[in-house]
């Protein structure tokens, strides 16, 4: 059998609620304008997805 798309799932209670992106970030800019350029200007799940793995991505991780 097979699993449920992620859009079609509903938010596992461990994640909490969601944040939103820090849109002044310069990660947040270049992420947001390849996800325009590869999704369009509209507002979808999948492209939120492809903007949050592109902006871990662009930020170090902090060391501790």
């Amino acid at each position: 059998m097979r699993k449920k798309a992620v859009w079609n799932r509903s938010r596992p209670k461990k994640l909490g609620k969601p944040k939103a992106f820090n849109k002044k970030s310069k990660a947040y800019k270049s992420a947001k304008a390849k996800a325009d350029r590869r999704f369009g200007s509209g507002v979808s799940l999948v492209k939120n997805m492809f903007i949050s793995q592109a902006i871990k991505k662009y930020k170090p991780r902090k060391k501790k």
